[in-house]
């Protein structure tokens, strides 16, 4: 896989499932060999640079004029769903008129989030004004209809050079066995999976508990939340001192 040029979580990704295969045939008494066992056949990963879009990037968003282009209006209404809801895009991508619930007067999308349905979780996420917004001026009050991915990414970049974010962002990342570095416009890093870390990095930097905000997106835990916050440690430290944890 490093000959073609995998990257390592890619490469990652296919061990996995291989142990995965390799665990349960030897828990069924189908093989007797525990090589797979070894220290030498793991699992590495890495974290790879990914961006958020601040709530201004978000509004202007929202506010860009796109009624020229069908399809790129449609990928960013799709993606905004994503960073007002702070869901995955199984869950964000194709919700109905059938998911939307009423709590004490207060309109919420009902998701059962997809990952891992043995265990999932619902989560009930308010309709916002920009939700609200999205739905009654292009969609007859329902959300937008469901995208394909590939369509999404593809599009959502191209908004992104429209709006000409072009701040170049230095990556680090392992590919073919190599540590390489590349500066990459950021418009070229928004991908459907920008809209959680949006979502959850917005909320904690405007003072939202970590707890809270895990209502809604669904993290299970405390660890796997803080992979979606990307902000700087100095950022963070501030943060933390800004809520008078500390005697400054």
């Amino acid at each position: 896989m490093e000959k073609k040029g995998y990257a390592l979580n890619t490469i990652g990704k296919h061990i996995k499932t291989i142990k995965t295969f390799c665990n349960y045939a030897w828990n069924e008494g189908y093989t007797t060999n525990v090589r797979f066992k070894g220290k030498d056949f793991k699992v590495n990963k890495e974290i790879t640079t990914k961006i958020y879009l601040i709530d201004d990037e978000i509004a202007k968003l929202h506010n860009k004029d796109l009624s020229k282009y069908p399809e790129l209006e449609h990928a960013r209404d799709v993606f905004l769903m994503g960073c007002y809801t702070g869901q995955r895009i199984s869950d964000y991508n194709g919700l109905t008129k059938d998911d939307i619930v009423t709590i004490n007067g207060v309109q919420y999308f009902k998701i059962r989030q997809r990952k891992n349905r043995k265990y999932s979780r619902i989560v009930h996420c308010p309709i916002t004004k920009e939700i609200r917004e999205i739905m009654n001026s292009r969609y007859n009050g329902h959300p937008p209809s469901k995208i394909h991915e590939q369509d999404l990414n593809e599009n959502i970049k191209q908004v992104g050079q429209m709006l000409e974010w072009d701040e170049k962002i230095k990556c680090e990342f392992t590919k073919g066995g190599k540590f390489l570095t590349e500066m990459i416009p950021k418009y070229d890093l928004i991908m459907s999976h920008t809209a959680r870390p949006s979502f959850c990095t917005n909320k904690y930097k405007a003072g939202m508990s970590v707890f809270d905000i895990m209502l809604f997106s669904g993290h299970s835990t405390e660890k796997e939340f803080y992979k979606y916050i990307r902000i700087k440690n100095e950022e963070r430290a501030a943060h933390i001192v800004e809520r008078g944890y500390f005697n400054v």
